[in-house]
């Protein structure tokens, strides 16, 4: 999703329209209790295909940050994990084999280095 795309994601929950259906576009919530919204174009009105999405989300870095405690003091670890591999890292901490706990992640491309 494009960064303007993001945004609109963001004001949507922001103005969280309670939907009496679950169209695209309306705030929802699922069965677990988390509000969603689905949507079914991007921003040009095209409709989104499987196969590219797919393809794009092994294409991009994920820089999660890991909270650890060290004695008295915190610190934070810095982890780059790639699309492909996020779930299996994120299994790690809900399995309660990771040391610390996650809080933070964000999504990049891998020629969007500073």
């Amino acid at each position: 999703m494009t960064d303007e795309l993001n945004k609109k994601v963001i004001n949507l929950f922001s103005a969280h329209k309670k939907a009496k259906s679950c169209q695209s576009g309306n705030v929802c919530k699922n069965s677990d209790g988390y509000f969603y919204i689905s949507i079914e174009t991007d921003e040009n009105g095209r409709h989104f295909d499987e196969e590219t999405l797919l393809e794009r989300a092994g294409d991009f870095y994920y820089i999660v940050k890991v909270l650890v405690k060290n004695g008295l003091r915190a610190s934070i670890n810095n982890y780059k994990i790639p699309g492909d591999d996020l779930l299996k890292f994120i299994k790690i901490y809900i399995d309660g084999k990771g040391e610390g706990q996650i809080i933070e992640i964000d999504k990049f491309f891998p020629d969007e280095w500073a």
